[in-house]
């Protein structure tokens, strides 16, 4: 038996932190089948896009997938920065507005969300405020994904992504996404350490990822 999973939330490619070795996606009946790229630095930022360019730069190959950034303290106007970001081919942006001290609400944000709406892409948060949460759920349409959040919600575009240390509350909801290298440990490691506090679901490991996907229409 073949465990497969999609692999939602990594940080290879950076090189700020070194972590541009070639991960291993295969072990025994493990099969690491994509991964996601988060830009995201471990620390708070001004700019925070060079994490996405270094991302860019290492990780053109067959089994990554791209997520832009942006803060809103960014001198470049998100005109500008996420038009570069697209042409690059992300299929999502994050937004971590704890993390880099902006509100959700911040109006060169707009932009941002109108281009996710318009472009079909995915916007995963770090733990957004409850309020702001469903105000972009009111507002827009596309598929938000979480990431450390405190809040569960009952919306049907909501997903949340999950790894070993996490309590799993709605499998049809949950995408696995390990953080590695950022937790210390590689794909493989942190795949086997899911499956032995979890159990292997393959919804949280797999599909609920290509469901996602295959509505933001990545080439997968």
């Amino acid at each position: 038996m073949s465990f497969l999973f999609i692999d939602f939330n990594t940080h290879y490619g950076i090189r700020l932190y070194n972590y541009t070795e070639e991960p291993k996606l295969t072990e025994d009946e493990i099969e690491i089948k994509r991964i996601l790229l988060n830009p995201i630095y471990k620390y708070s930022c001004d700019c925070c896009v060079d994490g996405f360019y270094q991302q860019y730069l290492w990780g053109r190959k067959d089994y990554t997938l791209k997520l832009g950034i942006y803060n809103p303290r960014c001198r470049v106007p998100p005109q500008v920065e996420l038009i570069r970001q697209v042409d690059r081919g992300i299929i999502g942006v994050v937004l971590s507005p704890k993390h880099h001290n902006f509100s959700l609400l911040h109006s060169s944000l707009n932009f941002v969300y109108e281009l996710i709406d318009k472009r079909g892409l995915i916007l995963v948060l770090y733990d957004p405020s409850l309020d702001e949460l469903r105000w972009l759920l009111d507002k827009y349409t596309f598929p938000v994904v979480l990431i450390n959040s405190e809040h569960v919600v009952d919306n049907e575009r909501v997903y949340y992504v999950v790894n070993h240390s996490s309590k799993i509350i709605d499998p049809r909801r949950s995408i696995y996404g390990s953080d590695a290298p950022y937790n210390s440990l590689n794909l493989i490691q942190s795949a086997k350490l899911f499956i032995k506090n979890h159990g292997y679901n393959e919804d949280v490991a797999y599909k609920n990822a290509i469901e996602l996907l295959n509505h933001v229409n990545a080439n997968f």
